[in-house]
Formats: structure tokens, C-alpha cells, sequence
């Protein structure tokens, strides 16, 4: 067992801490280490209140000890819904999330190189309620974390804070959603190797709140990109005040290396195989027509051939645009399709804006 020395934080580097910050980052807060997170790891959360900075919300201690509890439960294969069982490498798992995180963290913890996911929104258009509905096996946790009691007859009595809990969880409140959303983030980083990332959808009702929540968990030095993902291009004639058009997807590393996501997700260089050898180097062959756009009209290229995009798509491409990429031999017939040709030595690959 290593001998870690007293853990000092006025020091540059100390083993100990950098533990707390590898396998636990929520107990980093500002460079030091908050010995409130500590005593919540070890069950101790009744401790006297201590100034840092934090998320707080009603519920964070039942998703903290769902998160800890252990699975009481085992995947079981359904032959008649399954196709080529003994030949495939993939698998459907259905179930409550929660539970199929812990069951695929018993065979690939520490394994995984990308998650993606997009968690229920909370919004008004969506009827978003907490899921954990205090099932049975939910019972014993409730009385160890003080949400519930017995009274001297035997009777069960619900804390104030557990009937708070109850009223807000299909409200569509923030602390419903968060104690949703953080036993099964932490489950995700459990998941993730030390190269690995994930990608999670949001929209502006909880956008803050999870950045907030992912810094705890992942630690804030591993938050890689909140990327703006813009939906569409048009303006809602109904909008009140401004016309919402953009989500996000936050991006974490489980331990942020410098270009940690190169090659990996975007513009993978094997992909550009064709090479005329002009010059020019390697491409590969992109639609010129694209879901948004203004440009619909009918184009006539050098071959005689008459073209416009298919339905409810657009030109990529303005048409002077398209006549200089003619000209210089950058557009090329794939069947009845024209395609443009797209240059590795154009993209800058490991690079990518936060904007897509």
C-alpha cells in the first residue's frame, strides 16, 4: 500500500491530492481540497457547514447513495428478441439506466473510449419525471441516508426533505433532474478510460446547471469544449423575444491530454483516400447540396448536365462558387449526383470549432 505523506495543498504536487483529483475530482474545489465532499464520500454528510463553493440541490444525497448502491440485479438474455445471438458482437440492454450502467461497469470499467449521450430534457414541452420512483430496493437507502425513519410504534415517517423531494420530482425542477442526471454521469466517468470522453446533449434549461454538475464530476480542468450546435438556420416567425435555434454538447475528458480528441472523432484521415496526383494531395467527395440554405435554383454545368438540389435541401455552395470549382476541377459526377471534392490539406484535423 503506498505510504502518502500529510497532505498538504500549499505544495505544487502531493500524491494524495492528486489521487482525490484523479478518482474522486469532486472533492477539488478551486485547487484545494473540500473536506465536506470527503466526509460525503464516507457517508458523513450531517457535518457542520463549511464555506466553498458548490452545487447544492434538494435530493443530492439520494443520488449520491443510488449511486453507491450496489445492483441487486443480472442481464438476462431474451432469446426471441434477439437475431444472430451467437454470431453478433453487439447488444441491446433494456432496463432502468441507472441499473445497466452498474451491470456494464462490472465488465468495462475503466474501458470505454466514447460516450455519447442525450439525457431527457427538462422543459415545458416535455412531461420530464424522475424515473426513481423509491422502488423497494430503494428503501434501505432512503433510511440510511435519513430520508426516512421509524417511529416508536414502527411506522414509516418521511423527512422533510424526502416529501420536498417528492413534490418537485415531476414538477420539472432543476433538483429533480440533477439528482437524475448525477449517479448516472458518475457511472459514465466510471466507464470512461483514461483517453476517454463524452458527449452530452443539453438544451438552455439545464445547460448551466450541468456544466456545473460535470465540473464536480469530472473535474472542471477536464471540461474539453461546450460546443454550440446550431439546429437550423430559419427564424421562428412565432418567437416572442429572440429565436432560439441553438443546443450544446458539453464535451469532458476522464483526464484531459493535449489533442485527446485528434484523429479520433473528427475528420478521420482515412477517410480521404483519392488523390489525382495534381498536386493537390488527398480528398474525399462531399454533397453540394446541404439541409440549409437559401439557393434552390436549377444549375447548369460544364458538361450540359442541369442539376438542383432534391427537396427541401439547398446548394451548399453559392453558384459562383460553384463555377470556380468547376474551373478548377473540383466537382465530379458520382453517378447522377455532382459531388465536390473536399482536401485534406484544407482541414485542420484535430481542430474543430465550437460551432457546428
Amino acid at each position: 500500500m503506498k505510504n502518502y505523506k500529510e497532505l498538504d495543498t500549499t505544495q505544487e504536487q502531493n500524491p494524495l491530492k492528486e489521487l482525490l483529483a484523479k478518482h474522486f475530482p469532486q472533492t477539488i474545489k478551486d485547487g484545494e481540497v473540500d473536506l465536506k465532499e470527503i466526509e460525503m464520500l464516507l457517508g458523513k454528510s450531517d457535518s457542520k457547514n463549511t464555506q466553498s463553493y458548490e452545487l447544492n440541490f434538494t435530493g443530492k444525497a439520494l443520488a449520491n447513495a443510488l449511486y453507491t448502491a450496489p445492483l441487486k440485479y443480472e442481464l438476462k438474455l431474451d432469446k426471441n428478441l434477439s437475431k444472430n445471438y451467437k454470431d453478433t458482437n453487439n447488444a441491446i440492454l433494456i432496463g432502468d439506466n441507472l441499473d445497466i450502467l452498474k451491470i456494464l461497469k462490472t465488465a468495462y470499467y475503466e474501458k470505454i473510449k466514447l460516450i455519447y449521450i442525450d439525457p431527457p430534457y427538462n422543459t415545458k414541452n416535455e412531461d420530464f419525471i424522475y424515473p426513481d420512483n423509491f422502488r423497494d430496493d430503494y428503501r434501505e437507502i432512503l433510511f440510511e441516508v435519513g430520508l426516512l425513519e421509524l417511529d416508536e410504534n414502527g411506522k414509516e415517517i418521511e423527512s422533510d426533505t424526502l416529501k420536498c423531494f417528492r413534490n418537485i420530482t415531476g414538477s420539472k425542477s432543476h433538483s429533480g433532474w440533477l439528482s437524475f442526471m448525477l449517479p448516472r454521469l458518475k457511472l459514465a466517468r466510471d466507464l470512461l478510460r483514461e483517453d476517454g470522453v463524452i458527449f452530452i446533449n443539453i438544451d438552455d434549461n439545464e445547460q448551466a446547471n450541468l456544466k456545473i454538475l460535470c465540473d464536480e464530476i469530472f473535474g472542471e480542468e477536464n471540461c474539453v469544449a461546450q460546443i454550440s450546435w446550431r439546429q437550423f438556420h430559419s427564424v421562428k416567425n412565432d418567437a416572442k423575444n429572440f429565436s432560439k435555434n441553438i443546443e450544446y454538447i458539453l464535451c469532458y475528458a476522464k483526464s484531459f491530454m493535449e489533442n485527446i480528441i485528434q484523429n479520433e472523432v473528427f475528420d478521420k484521415t482515412d477517410s480521404y483516400k483519392m488523390n489525382d496526383n495534381d498536386g493537390k494531395g488527398f480528398y474525399k467527395l462531399d454533397p453540394v447540396w446541404a439541409k440549409s440554405g437559401t439557393n434552390m435554383e436549377t444549375y447548369t454545368f460544364k458538361n450540359g448536365k442541369q442539376w438542383s438540389p432534391p427537396s427541401e435541401t439547398f446548394w451548399r455552395y453559392s453558384l459562383n462558387t460553384m463555377k470556380q470549382m468547376e474551373a478548377n476541377n473540383e466537382i465530379v459526377f458520382n453517378g447522377k449526383n455532382p459531388m465536390a471534392k473536399r482536401f485534406l490539406n484544407n482541414v485542420s484535423i484535430g481542430r474543430k470549432s465550437s460551432t457546428f
